[in-house]
């Protein structure tokens, strides 16, 4: 029948556009999952990386969030993990140039990512240490934590038991590669059980 001829027609040429009042306002996941004909879990698990997706459905999601141009909140996806999209670097290095060096590394390897950097000056002397960091990773809800090189144990185990992604910075190479591989491997990591660069 000619309409239903039509809407198969336009189904091949791609994903209805949006409303006319909402083509001045930011798309949304909503719409992603309206013109997909998915839930919004379904978008979120495309969005997120999950291999629970079938590939075609990937695919049309993938295609409709091209065209809409539509843009993942990180504050939202966040709140979905429990967690705020900061990653934290636990430096106790004195040395000026070192700190640079792993800062240029991790802002590169973050960029475009939707994650921001914390920075928190500490000193692994302190008695307190340990429980400064637990606070720090509490109090900020940090999505993971970049550890330098060398750390002591307690530290990981902290996260560990925190449930808190952590990667470390690898020794034996110059700082700020390592803190690329280190940064570059926890934002893909995201809420998964915690890994070590190395």
């Amino acid at each position: 029948m000619p309409m239903r001829k039509g809407g198969a027609a336009r189904s091949r040429q791609g994903p209805v556009p949006l409303e006319p009042e909402h083509r001045n306002r930011r798309p949304t996941i909503n719409d992603v999952a309206r013109l997909a004909h998915v839930s919004k879990k379904t978008v979120s698990r495309v969005i997120n990386a999950s291999p629970f997706v079938h590939k075609e459905t990937r695919q049309k999601i993938s295609a409709i969030i091209a065209e809409l141009g539509f843009v993942p909140d990180p504050q939202a996806r966040g709140l979905a993990f429990r967690r705020s999209f900061q990653i934290g670097l636990i430096c106790d290095d004195p040395l000026p140039d070192n700190v640079a060096e792993m800062l240029e590394g991790i802002l590169d390897a973050l960029r475009s990512t939707g994650f921001e950097l914390v920075l928190r000056a500490c000193s692994r002397e302190d008695p307190k240490f340990l429980q400064d960091m637990r606070a720090f990773v509490e109090g900020q809800r940090l999505f993971g934590v970049l550890l330098p090189p060398l750390v002591e144990n307690s530290v990981s185990n902290l996260l560990s038991e925190l449930r808190c992604p952590f990667a470390q910075i690898a020794s034996g190479v110059p700082l700020r590669d390592g803190a690329f591989a280190a940064a570059t491997k926890l934002a893909v990591v995201g809420p998964r059980p915690s890994t070590s660069s190395g």
